[in-house]
């Protein structure tokens, strides 16, 4: 926007230039309805029947193949609320009684991680993720059994041996 210098300078009471705000109003004002006359062309525009037809049916495949694939176990995928027991089932065991036993077997490193896999499938079946708690209660009860008879092992080692 060019400043017209040609113009004479009058002031007003607070010293700005009446040729100034005189022109320069115009030229803002056609600039100001222009732009909202794009703006509530852009508003009021419609989106083609084809292509909302076409975005609705891309949505629609999408669902279909999530829908169709997931994962084999959910308790492997997150630690979500997967399933839960049959009226007739029990709930699944975490085994923490027996990690707390085989902590006192010389097997250290196995018995705390069996000890820290038996507190997790207990929070797991709290949270009613019972898969995942039926998981990692297997597991504790597996790095149990192998903590009492690597300790077993231990303790029998420095018997025969005399130490």
């Amino acid at each position: 926007m060019a400043i017209n210098t040609d113009a004479p300078r009058a002031t007003g009471a607070l010293g700005e230039s009446a040729a100034l705000q005189s022109s320069d109003f115009g030229e803002t004002q056609k600039l100001l309805d222009i732009s909202t006359q794009e703006l509530k062309g852009e508003l009021n525009h419609k989106p083609d029947n084809d292509s909302v037809r076409s975005l609705q049916t891309d949505q629609n495949e999408d669902n279909a193949e999530k829908v169709g694939t997931g994962p084999l176990s959910p308790s492997r995928a997150s630690f979500s609320r997967a399933s839960s027991p049959t009226p007739g089932e029990p709930e699944p065991h975490s085994f923490i009684w027996l990690a707390v036993i085989s902590c006192f077997c010389p097997a250290v490193p196995i018995n705390v991680f069996a000890l820290y896999f038996a507190h997790m499938a207990r929070s797991m079946i709290q949270a009613k993720d019972y898969d995942g708690g039926k998981r990692l209660g297997r597991l504790s009860l597996l790095l149990s059994v192998v903590s009492i008879f690597v300790g077993l092992a231990i303790v029998l080692y420095l018997i025969i041996t005399g130490f």
